[in-house]
């Protein structure tokens, strides 16, 4: 008898400090994952709001402000960036067809016509050259600034969900102990 009501005192304990659990929790975007679930806005706040008695929520939502920078700054200079070096690659074709043209009508004229010519249809291409050299390196500019605000942002995120799986861990074991069986809840 003294061992059933050992086993449902040991049970009954172990289910009230599993009962503590609040789930693991992860970081999806700026979303909060639970046990694999994602948490509605307002289960999130409820969430961040009492992690070991401190709120966390401002310190969220400016995580997730800088990592949304970050991705837009990233982003939006890697298509500039792209877009520079494109226009840059319409110049220079610009400017050799522009050469070549430009040379092959001032044969007409004479040597001096010929070489005057193909300096102008050259020159045509420089503003575009120009243009997309400024845009690619403003998208350059703009990358290097995003990618640390994206890490930033994201590894202060982790570094909340860290500190709720830190507080919010109970672990439950049943193993032999010398006197029969043993009950073992860390949290």
């Amino acid at each position: 008898m003294k061992r059933i009501i050992t086993l449902l005192a040991m049970l009954l304990i172990s289910l009230a400090a599993w009962g503590q659990f609040n789930g693991t929790a992860k970081r999806a975007g700026t979303h909060i994952k639970l046990d694999g679930k994602k948490l509605s806005r307002a289960e999130q706040i409820r969430l961040l709001s009492n992690i070991n008695g401190a709120d966390y929520t401002h310190q969220w939502n400016q995580a997730a402000t800088i990592r949304n920078t970050g991705m837009g700054l990233t982003i939006g200079g890697g298509v500039v960036m792209v877009g520079g070096a494109a226009v840059m690659i319409v110049g220079t074709a610009v400017t050799a067809v522009g050469a070549t043209t430009g040379a092959a009508i001032g044969v007409i004229g004479g040597a001096e016509t010929a070489k005057n010519t193909a300096q102008q249809g050259a020159s045509a291409g420089k503003p575009i050259i120009t243009g997309g050299l400024i845009a690619t390196l403003t998208g350059l500019a703009a990358t290097i600034a995003g990618v640390p605000m994206l890490a930033v942002g994201c590894t202060r995120m982790k570094r909340i969900c860290d500190r709720h799986n830190a507080f919010s861990s109970v672990e439950v074991s049943w193993g032999p102990a010398p006197s029969g069986v043993g009950l073992c809840v860390r949290f």
